[in-house]
């Protein structure tokens, strides 16, 4: 007898059975029966009970477990995984493209494990149901052909090998445009896996040589306008301070103050003055935006700026937290102009010890909007200015700098100096070059003074024992750093080194021998990465990067929520405005914290790779062409390599000739069959093959392989 019992009890027996041996031999059916088999089949694989391969073989499916995770897609969207997290890892399933059953990546899923029970036993997963969907719209680019409907290309491309069907529009489309979409279902049928989405906004046309960047930036949900409530909210501040109350704030307006800020900078949140004092001491004033003043708790414009918790630096444009009412104009100190400030003005000793602090609301008004390449000429060139007090001030706050950078340094701070590339555009959003950054003395010298600043602060904040919300860097952990010693032990860099004795000092140490023996960045970058990441907390831990006891962050309120917390802490505390108590403002912070510390790192990561996209346009011109590169980082699957202006590239392991590489298990080698081998720090000459505006990856080739063509 035919039926779905017989049949699964038979393939369970004989895994990989192919439909003919099945039919013919093991159920011993007629050929007019076929059909019946093919339905049953059909059943079963319906029900999950079976699963076909490519080759027409059958294998039985038994049921695991269900679970509830995170969907991810990978390789173009050929394959995903369900992302589980427990209380000590992540655990992740596979999931083949025919079991997506409608998720797409960062969706929220009811899932299931199972085995087929081929031999192998391998173990899979399938979403049976889309819980949460977190991203619903996508962008991509419309091409219209000659004859049928629009095709929607997809930007990302996780989602390459998606049919997506454009259903409907809300704006009119044309050619080439480069729109949002929403999904707007999800497919009944898993095998045909039809995505239907809605374009529901036009952001620009493959033209625009900005696109990509455009693109990403809306499919990243970055708010590059605000709402109209707030924007209406920003037209009731004033545009100067003359009507209002000036009474309990200290007045530095006759005190020869300056900003110095980089050529394109707009909005200038922090302003400096330093004396030398009779008795040989320093009186360094850090005088800060009196953001709190403007932006109220719980107003428009604060909800707004806690959405978006700082701002965001691209290539060619800011997308700020406040309304540039605000961030360019009465927040803004620039000069020549009244300004209200927050402001923390401290005596330091020659050795570099902070004697005294305080802390004042206060009214400025700058005397100069100075530049870091001004002020580096002044010091490296002695190019003086027309202004004699300014020049002596100068050169007051260029000894105070020194002394406070030594007191750090004495205390063990770790000074990385990563250089970095810069963009550098043409009008049209084109790039021209990429150039290495380089900080000068005058970029130093504020850092020096604003590190002062935020320690200050914290420490009296601390002091008085109130509530706060800290910058927090803990120590490294001991597996990063016994990874990083392993790695300098195969490179054959000694240092010495106690385990048992992590401090800021014996870090600092480490570093310094290391710059010792080879000064190359990749070593420094390595270094840098056993490093945890800062992160906000109302918890003191200290900050083990700066090497300081009490930190916190209250020098740039205009473009980062925490330090707006700060000075309003200062208001409601220290200057005893009194609007919330103690307790109320404590119980805040923790949100407050993880909020911030999360849109921080995405803001890095935002502007990381709309960069990325850049460096391949750039390098796009460049293929075919040989450059000399410094192995950085080695990978299972090939190297990456560094070039001149620190852009990378990845070698793929099949474009290294034709040999066969490995990696060895700290990934500081990749070695060859006939023990050919490539080293972290080494340089190779690279080929250019391919430079993706899309995704912002570049690859190379090695450039002695003869025999290897550029695809």
């Amino acid at each position: 007898m035919l039926d779905t019992r017989t049949v699964l009890t038979v393939i369970k027996k004989n895994p990989g059975i192919s439909y003919l041996e099945l039919a013919q031999k093991k159920l011993r059916i007629p050929s007019r029966k076929n059909w019946e088999l093919t339905q049953i089949l059909n059943e079963l694989k319906s029900k999950s009970l079976i699963t076909e391969n490519k080759r027409d073989s059958f294998c039985s499916i038994s049921f695991q477990k269900t679970i509830q995770g995170t969907f991810r897609l990978a390789q173009e969207g050929k394959f995903g995984f369900i992302e589980v997290e427990n209380e000590t890892e992540t655990e992740s399933y596979f999931v083949p493209k025919v079991e997506f059953n409608g998720g797409i990546n960062g969706d929220v899923v009811d899932g299931e494990i199972y085995l087929i029970e081929d031999g192998a036993n391998l173990t899979f997963a399938r979403i049976k149901k889309v819980v949460e969907r977190k991203k619903k719209t996508l962008t991509g680019v419309v091409i219209w052909p000659k004859m049928g409907p629009p095709i929607f290309n997809p930007i990302n491309k996780l989602y390459n090998t998606f049919k997506l069907k454009i259903q409907g529009s809300d704006v009119p489309i044309k050619n080439n445009d480069v729109v949002l979409a929403e999904f707007v279902n999800q497919p009944k049928d898993k095998n045909k896996g039809l995505y239907l989405i809605q374009v529901k906004k036009a952001i620009t046309n493959t033209n625009d040589k900005m696109c990509y960047v455009k693109a990403y930036i809306t499919e990243q949900n970055v708010p590059e306008y605000f709402p109209a409530e707030v924007l209406n909210e920003a037209q009731n501040i004033p545009d100067s301070i003359e009507n209002e109350p000036t009474q309990n704030r200290i007045d530095f307006r006759n005190e020869l103050i300056v900003t110095i800020d980089g050529n394109d900078t707009k909005d200038f949140d922090d302003a400096i003055n330093v004396k030398k004092l009779p008795n040989g001491n320093y009186e360094l004033g850090v005088h800060i935006a009196d953001v709190s003043y403007y932006v109220r708790e719980k107003s428009q414009i604060d909800l707004e700026a806690l959405k978006r918790g700082t701002s965001i630096y691209l290539m060619d444009r800011v997308i700020p937290m406040l309304p540039e009412k605000l961030s360019n104009g009465i927040c803004s100190l620039n000069p020549n102009v009244d300004r209200f400030t927050l402001s923390a003005v401290m005596v330091i000793d020659p050795q570099g010890n902070t004697l005294e602090t305080k802390l004042s609301q206060s009214i400025i008004n700058s005397k100069y909007r100075l530049t870091y390449d001004r002020v580096n000429e002044y010091i490296n060139d002695g190019k003086k200015f027309e202004d004699e007090k300014l020049n002596a001030m100068l050169d007051d706050a260029i000894e105070l700098s020194k002394i406070v950078r030594k007191f750090k340094e004495d205390e063990g701070y770790v000074n990385f100096d990563i250089k970095e590339p810069n963009l550098i555009l043409n009008e049209d959003g084109t790039v021209k070059d990429i150039r290495v950054s380089e900080s000068g003395f005058s970029e130093k010298l504020i850092e020096d003074f604003m590190v002062r600043a935020n320690e200050a602060v914290a420490f009296e904040l601390t002091k008085l024992k109130f509530p706060a919300l800290y910058r927090v860097h803990e120590k490294p952990s001991e597996e990063k750093l016994d990874y990083f010693l392993n790695v300098l032990d195969e490179l054959n860099i000694k240092v010495d080194f106690d385990r048992n004795n992590v401090t800021p000092k014996t870090f600092q140490k480490v570093v310094n021998d290391i710059k010792m023996i080879r000064d190359d960045q990749f070593l420094e970058l390595l270094f840098l990465r056993t490093m945890s990441k800062a992160l906000y907390d109302p918890n003191n831990i200290g900050h083990f990067g700066l090497a300081s006891k009490f930190y916190c962050h209250f020098t740039s309120p205009i473009r980062r929520y925490p330090d707006l917390i700060i000075h309003r802490i200062l208001r409601d505390l220290v200057f005893g405005e009194n609007h919330y108590n103690k307790d109320l403002i404590a119980e805040s912070l923790p949100k407050i914290a993880a909020q911030n510390s999360s849109s921080e790192q995405q803001a890095i990561q935002i502007e990381r790779d709309t960069n990325d996209l850049k460096y391949a346009e750039y390098w796009q011109n460049k293929i075919g062409q040989t450059f000399r590169a410094q192995i950085v980082s080695i990978v299972a699957f090939g190297m990456f390599v560094e070039f001149e202006n620190k852009t990378e590239a990845l070698v793929h392991i099949s474009n290294m000739c034709d040999e066969k590489y490995e990696a060895n298990e700290l990934k500081t080698e990749l070695i060859a069959e006939d023990n050919k081998k490539f080293k972290l720090g080494d340089f190779v000459d690279v080929i250019i093959t391919n430079a993706d505006i899309i995704s912002g990856k570049v690859d190379a080739m090695l450039a002695n392989c003869e025999n290897k063509t550029i695809a």
